[in-house]
């Protein structure tokens, strides 16, 4: 009898650590905010008063980046270096299936935040993704722009909608806002 609570005792701490250890994990620094992100089928709508939470290609949430992270054109994506404002054009845009296109912020070298995203469609050739922070691109400022999997639902989720795993399949180029 002793042994049987003592068991369920242990089992019960250990789901309690379990849980705490993933709450840190998805609500801790790196990816501080809220896991409820709205949108619609096209575009990304998030509110207002909230600061869009980040979404790393790499670092601490384990997506490889490739090797090196060419200047406004990978196989498959082009985004030319283009004027500051609200929305960004991508060009050159070949994917299979339905992606998302997400446009990140400088951090370091690599993609930090997430500043809008787009979803597309196979046959689609160029479009055209709306910034979220209210000053958009800034001039003199580094961005990434990022085609992430689609998990299916019709709404961008920055847990979800992820790259792909492997690095050589990761579709990301650095553009210049002017």
């Amino acid at each position: 009898m002793k042994q049987t609570r003592e068991l369920y005792l242990i089992l019960v701490i250990g789901i309690l650590i379990g849980m705490s250890a993933v709450m840190v994990w998805t609500r801790g620094g790196f990816l501080r905010g809220d896991d409820n992100d709205a949108s619609t089928a096209e575009q990304v709508v998030v509110d207002a008063a909230d600061d869009l939470a980040p979404q790393f290609i790499s670092g601490s949430s384990g997506f490889p980046l490739p090797p090196s992270i060419p200047d406004n054109t990978r196989v498959g994506l082009s985004v030319p270096d283009q004027p500051a404002g609200k929305t960004v054009a991508i060009l050159g845009l070949t994917v299979i299936g339905t992606k998302w296109v997400a446009i990140y912020d400088d951090n370091g070298g690599k993609p930090g935040w997430i500043l809008g995203a787009r979803r597309v469609h196979e046959g689609d050739a160029a479009t055209v993704v709306e910034l979220l922070r209210p000053e958009g691109a800034v001039a003199g400022g580094i961005y990434y722009a990022a085609v992430l999997n689609d998990d299916g639902d019709d709404e961008f989720n920055r847990l979800t909608d992820l790259p792909p795993l492997s690095s050589d399949k990761v579709t990301v180029v650095r553009w210049r806002a002017k």
